[in-house]
């Protein structure tokens, strides 16, 4: 998963110059990219200048970093790291959108079949390897980060699905 990237920028580092591994990074789209509310950088940002660094972030025609929104707060910044922008532009990283929708249900899948209560923000990168795994051969592998757990996200998820939890 990439908000800022530092997760998804320390699994990519040792496999920067291994042309035989494929580097994805799966962005939150929120509602959809084309919604307004979304934190889909790379699909949706333009180059500016925030915190200091020169990146790809989400803006308005002025220039200011516009709102951004994610089920994922972990996800939910408008910007991404500047090693990201730069793979992306040389076309060595694929960075992907997935919805809060996908996100949620991929979180829901792992819990069920394999006992994981992933951080929602990982089952954004969840949600495309489970896309990805059918096309894939047999021999091939797939590293996929967990970055967090997920305990914390139980009450959102619950939420998102109209279940009162009695918090």
């Amino acid at each position: 998963c990439v908000g800022g990237g530092s997760n998804a920028m320390g699994m990519f580092y040792n496999f920067v110059g291994d042309k035989d591994v494929r580097l994805i990074g799966c962005e939150a789209a929120g509602r959809g990219v084309h919604t307004g509310e979304t934190a889909a950088t790379i699909a949706t940002g333009s180059l500016g200048v925030f915190h200091g660094m020169k990146s790809l972030f989400c803006q308005n025609e002025y220039g200011q970093i516009a709102p951004v929104y994610s089920i994922s707060a972990g996800l939910d910044y408008p910007g991404i790291g500047p090693e990201h922008a730069y793979l992306h532009s040389i076309g060595r990283a694929e960075y992907v959108p997935v919805t809060d929708d996908e996100a949620v249900a991929a979180f829901e899948y792992i819990a069920r079949t394999e006992g994981i209560i992933c951080a929602i923000e990982s089952a954004h990168a969840v949600a495309h390897m489970m896309k990805i795994a059918p096309e894939m051969k047999k021999d091939d592998i797939i590293i996929c980060c967990l970055s967090g757990r997920g305990d914390k996200d139980v009450a959102a998820i619950a939420r998102y699905r109209g279940i009162d939890l009695h918090e």
